[in-house]
Order: C-alpha cells, then sequence, then structure tokens
C-alpha cells in the first residue's frame, strides 16, 4: 500500500512567543526563590493559628453544655498562648477543684495570685481550691484576701460561706452566703454554695431547693446534681435521688461518682442484682475509686457471699489508703523527749519540706528537708523524704543531724496525713549515726482513711471462712478508730469462742 508522506506542521510564531516568555518568567522566579526574596511556590501555605481568645470562648461553651473535661483542656491550650493573663487562671482554678483536681488547682492558683496579687478573684479561685483540699484555715484567709481586695465579687462570699461551713462557723458561713446571693443571685456558685451551707447545718430540703435553683441557672452540672442526688438520700427520697444521680451519669459518663451512687442507691431498697451492674460500670470508669468497691463488697455481704465480698473489701481498703496518702502535703523532724508513744508533734521543728510529686505518674512523693531555722543549730542539717502513695513505702535519709541529750530523740511527722486514730503520722524515734546520718525505709500504713465498716466487716467475712488469723488485725484497726465499736469487739469475742471450741 502506498503511504502518502505525512504533511508537516508549520511553527505557530506567536505559540513560540508564549513559551518563549513562560521559560523566561521560570527562571526569573528561580532566582528570586534562590535569592530567599521570595518563598518557594511548593511550600504549604501557613494556617493560622489559634488564639488564646479563641480557646477561651470554646471553653466557655464548653461548660455551658457541662463538658468540664474539655473546658479545663482548652483554657490549658489558652493558658500555654497567653500564660500573663490571670483571667484565664481563674476558671481553669475553679474547674479542676470541680474535677476533683485540687491540688493542681492549688499549684495553678498560686502562680495565679504571684501573676496577678490584687486580684480578688484569683484569690478567691485559690481559697476554693484550699477548700476542696481538706486545708480550710488557708481557704478563709485567701477568700477573706479575696473580699478585701474586690467586695462587690460575689463568688468570694460563696467560697468563704463553703469554707465557713467545713470549720463549723455556721453564723459566718451563713452570713457569707446571703452576701454572695444579693451581690449575685444569677451566681450558680452562690446558690450551690448557699446549698452546701444548709446542708451542713443538716437543713436537706433548703439545701435540695438552693441546688434547684442553682441548676435553673446552669441546668448542665453534673457536681450539682450530685449534690442535690446526696441530700434526697439523706432525706430517704429513694425515687428523686436514683433521678439526680442518673442524670449526673448521663451528664458525665466518666464521673464515677455518679455511677457508685446511682449503685449505692438501689442497694439501699435491696435491688442488689442492679446495684451491682453500675457499680461494676463505675469501677470499669475508674479503677482507682475506692467506694464502690466497698459498696459492691456490702451487696455480696448481704447475699452471704463472702468469697466475692472479701477481694472487693480489701480493695476499697486498699485503695482508701492510697488516697490518703496522696493528700500528704508535707514532712517536717521535731526534737521530743523520749517515751513510749507520740500523741502530738512538739513546737521544737528542725527540719522541714513539702511534698511534691517526683515523678509523672504521681505515684512518688518527694520532699526535700531544710533547717527551720537557717542560723539556728540545724543550720547544715538536711534530709529527704521519699514516699510511695501505692505500696505505703518510704525512705527517710538525714545528714549532719546535731546529737542530742540521751532523753531527747528526734522524730519525723507527716503533715496532713493521720493514723486510724486521727493523730499525726510519725515514724518513732529516729536513732541517728555518731556521723550525724540516718536512712530507713518504713511504711506508711495504716492510715486514716478507710471507712470503719468496711474493716470490721471484713473482719467478720474472714470469721465466716474460718480464717480469724485475718480478721484480728482488722477488728483491731476499727478499734483504732471507735474503741467501742461493738461490731469489732463482738468479732473478737466470735473468733475467741471458735478458737476455744474443740473441732468435732
Amino acid at each position: 500500500m502506498y503511504l502518502r508522506p505525512r504533511k508537516r506542521r508549520r511553527s505557530n510564531p506567536w505559540r513560540v512567543l508564549f513559551l518563549l516568555l513562560l521559560i523566561a518568567a521560570g527562571v526569573y522566579v528561580y532566582t528570586l526563590v534562590q535569592r530567599q526574596e521570595i518563598g518557594s511556590p511548593f511550600v504549604p501555605t501557613p494556617t493560622p493559628t489559634r488564639s488564646a481568645y479563641s480557646y477561651r470562648m470554646e471553653a466557655k461553651g464548653l461548660y455551658l453544655q457541662g463538658d468540664l473535661k474539655g473546658a479545663i483542656a482548652a483554657y490549658e491550650h489558652a493558658i500555654r498562648l497567653d500564660p500573663d493573663d490571670v483571667n484565664l487562671y481563674v476558671p481553669l482554678v475553679r474547674l479542676l477543684t470541680l474535677e476533683g483536681r485540687a491540688k493542681e488547682a492549688i499549684k495553678l492558683g498560686q502562680e495565679a495570685v504571684e501573676l496577678a496579687p490584687n486580684s480578688g478573684q484569683a484569690w478567691a479561685a485559690l481559697g476554693m481550691a484550699y477548700d476542696w483540699d481538706g486545708q480550710v484555715p488557708e481557704a478563709i484567709d485567701a477568700c477573706q484576701r479575696a473580699v478585701e481586695l474586690d467586695p462587690a465579687y460575689a463568688e468570694a462570699y460563696a467560697y468563704l460561706a463553703e469554707a465557713y461551713a467545713d470549720a463549723g462557723r455556721w453564723g459566718e458561713a451563713l452570713e457569707a452566703a446571703q452576701t454572695a446571693l444579693d451581690l449575685d443571685p444569677h451566681s450558680v456558685d452562690a446558690h450551690r454554695d448557699y446549698g452546701y451551707v444548709l446542708e451542713a447545718m443538716g437543713n436537706w430540703s433548703g439545701a435540695v431547693e438552693a441546688y434547684r435553683q442553682a441548676l435553673e441557672i446552669h441546668p448542665s452540672l453534673a457536681y450539682v446534681y450530685m449534690d442535690m442526688g446526696r441530700n434526697y438520700q439523706a432525706l430517704a427520697d429513694t425515687a428523686n435521688a436514683i433521678e439526680a444521680f442518673r442524670r449526673a451519669a448521663e451528664l458525665d459518663p466518666d464521673r464515677a461518682e455518679a455511677l457508685d451512687q446511682l449503685g449505692w442507691t438501689y442497694a439501699s431498697i435491696q435491688e442488689y442484682e442492679r446495684a451491682q451492674a453500675y457499680l461494676e460500670q463505675a469501677i470499669e470508669v475508674d479503677p482507682e475509686y475506692a467506694p464502690p468497691y466497698g459498696h459492691l463488697a456490702y451487696t455480696f455481704w448481704t447475699r452471704r457471699n463472702y468469697e466475692s465480698a472479701i477481694p472487693n473489701y480489701e480493695k476499697a481498703i486498699q485503695l482508701a489508703y492510697r488516697a490518703s496518702r496522696r493528700d500528704a502535703r508535707g514532712f517536717y523532724v521535731t526534737v521530743e523527749v523520749a517515751q513510749d508513744d507520740y500523741a502530738y508533734p512538739s513546737p521544737d521543728t528542725v527540719l522541714e519540706g513539702e511534698l511534691e510529686w517526683a515523678d509523672r505518674d504521681e505515684i512518688r512523693l518527694s520532699a526535700t528537708l531544710r533547717p527551720a531555722d537557717p542560723s539556728g543549730q540545724w543550720r547544715n542539717a538536711s534530709g529527704r523524704l521519699v514516699l510511695n502513695t501505692a505500696t505505703g513505702e518510704y525512705t527517710l535519709t538525714l545528714e549532719r543531724m546535731p546529737p542530742l541529750p540521751a532523753d531527747q530523740v528526734y522524730v519525723g511527722w507527716f503533715e496532713g496525713l493521720d493514723r486510724l486514730n486521727s493523730l499525726p503520722l510519725h515514724t518513732g524515734p529516729l536513732r541517728v549515726g555518731t556521723d550525724g546520718a540516718l536512712q530507713v525505709r518504713l511504711t506508711a500504713e495504716p492510715v486514716d482513711g478507710p471507712r470503719i465498716e468496711h474493716l470490721y466487716t471484713l473482719g467478720l467475712c474472714y470469721f465466716y471462712m474460718a480464717r480469724c488469723e485475718h480478721a484480728y488485725p482488722l477488728f483491731e484497726a476499727a478499734l483504732q478508730i471507735d474503741p467501742e465499736e461493738v461490731n469489732a469487739l463482738e468479732g473478737i469475742r466470735l473468733c475467741q469462742e471458735a478458737e476455744a471450741t474443740p473441732t468435732p
């Protein structure tokens, strides 16, 4: 087949000109990039960075939805972007406190008052955190400082009222709570703390009404439903208590306390299967939260299932000890007259230090001990204490301690950690070597924390399992809390009687 030669296309002069201009433009851009006069066209366009104000608005929205955890995270982002704005610290301190993270709240609150020492709002938030951590005198001082700085700030009076109630100063508590309501009748905290004062005074129906008014202002706060449910329980209004705790659990599904109280309320009306389901759910949500283990153990105990009750009571007691150790705030060494036992420390403090977390997992607390009087006899002495809050083991090291007369000894004391009899936990006499050094390993257990009924009921479980060797220490621990506890005394009698009875 004959193929004709293909006709060649002629170049369009305008097309050639366009290509030449495009090449020249490319060379020009490349030259500018090399000179760093413009950025590379192949680098992604930068996205705008969120501002602290943006996170602050997000936090407020999440709080209104009842999402306290989300609000906390948003405020933390905002502070990282603007660490000098005290107005970001105040709501975050409050939310951390409400979430049960009082120690973190205190640390942040202290930063806030250092940042703005004349801020009444910062001092009030710090006072609230102190109170929820059990440091009531410090809470009252901080809240009074807040009132002095900002007499028109309603929340300062509200937090002061709560602290006064915890101190048993009822008249002052009522007056402060009423002042908060007068200053701002739309304040959730003013109504909530007024309810708290009434609750502490035993006026449960009045407390319910105050909490109801708080929820009318902000209907999505799980912790206020918890307050209301607790007072319905005191009024023996089981149906409304269940509804309040159920609502709290719906608003905050990760709140183990709500699930625990819901289960415990069902247990109080002997609906043990339903109670068990909620209590097990509470444990799944927070395996380190002690109360549901004790409540679950009770449901087994009432059904005489001692094998299942025992491990749950043991876990409740173990976690209660751990929780108490986590609340330890400090450690100090005093000089004491040598004796068999020590009830309270003398005023002769020679070394002292605050306990702080020594690891990110918040398991070990440590304190560096320094002289209480830098110019005194112990000015060269030093020490260190490390406490494992999980196991209770602690190590104390002392150096360059001056020798004492034969009738005196050194004794170490924990601040914020008591024995079962509510007296301060101490090390006992510390035998310092001739070189002024000492290193000892001791155990902070048993300590005040477990419920007395958990101790003696676990002892009775062991009695019914014919294991009195395990029961005696539990009965004795209960008697340290209350020397007249009839259940513990009866448990000891039962064990002694069983041991005295010949085995057939």
